[in-house]
């Protein structure tokens, strides 16, 4: 392995190989001020993460205050909300990237649970894994059993990420893999072909902060 390739030292510099193999490969590699590194956080420390991590980070990289990232640290704090509901493992696994020149941010949570198709499968079957990848993603549709388990669902994220800020979501769970993207005014969904199985859910958010609305006022504490 070259352990000077870009490629490589990009990886450690994120902490990829110190989390997957107990080590950095060189003992000087730390995280970029653009990064948030690849870590593994677990439900009950996911909000204060999002609040107090994320949420600073992501404000001084774009310069967008704090408040104005409101409903962004709802929708990852949603996802954290995910995985504690359908996995046995209370952990999920999250990277960001900050693109300074581009004004684009790229955050990725994964987490290793039975997946969307095995968890939609209980509620709605003869699903392929894309299409259960989608119907997960609609709105009002939960597989919880009754109304007080139900979350603001992933279609939140979607009319967020997407419809509002024109970005791009991508999907991956079993042999599913789904683009999410705005084409004109409408949302849409394009099933494509993974190479590999993925366990568990990942899933990609990407959009330029320079859609993110401006607004005047002070810090408000975020309720979750």
């Amino acid at each position: 392995m070259n352990k000077m390739s870009e490629a490589i030292r990009f990886l450690d510099d994120s902490l990829f190989f110190e989390q997957h193999m107990g080590s950095k490969l060189n003992a000087w590699s730390n995280p970029r001020a653009t990064t948030q590194p690849l870590i593994e956080v677990r439900h009950t420390e996911s909000h204060d993460w999002v609040r107090n991590t994320f949420v600073p980070w992501l404000s001084g990289c774009s310069k967008i205050a704090q408040h104005d990232l409101g409903e962004l640290a709802t929708c990852l704090s949603e996802l954290f909300n995910n995985i504690d509901d359908h996995t046995e493992f209370d952990v999920g696994s999250v990277f960001a990237q900050w693109y300074p020149q581009e004004e684009r941010v790229i955050v990725a949570v994964a987490d290793f649970g039975v997946g969307i198709p095995t968890t939609v499968g209980r509620v709605c079957e003869g699903l392929s894994d894309s299409e259960a990848i989608i119907k997960a993603f609609e709105d009002e549709f939960t597989s919880q059993s009754t109304p007080r388990n139900r979350g603001i669902g992933l279609h939140f994220l979607l009319q967020n990420v997407v419809q509002n800020l024109s970005g791009k979501l991508e999907v991956n769970s079993a042999n599913g893999a789904v683009v999410f993207e705005k084409v004109g005014n409408l949302l849409n969904a394009v099933p494509y072909t993974q190479n590999g199985y993925c366990p568990g859910t990942l899933i990609v958010l990407e959009f330029n902060t320079s859609a993110i609305e401006r607004t005047d006022g002070d810090l408000e504490d975020l309720e979750w």
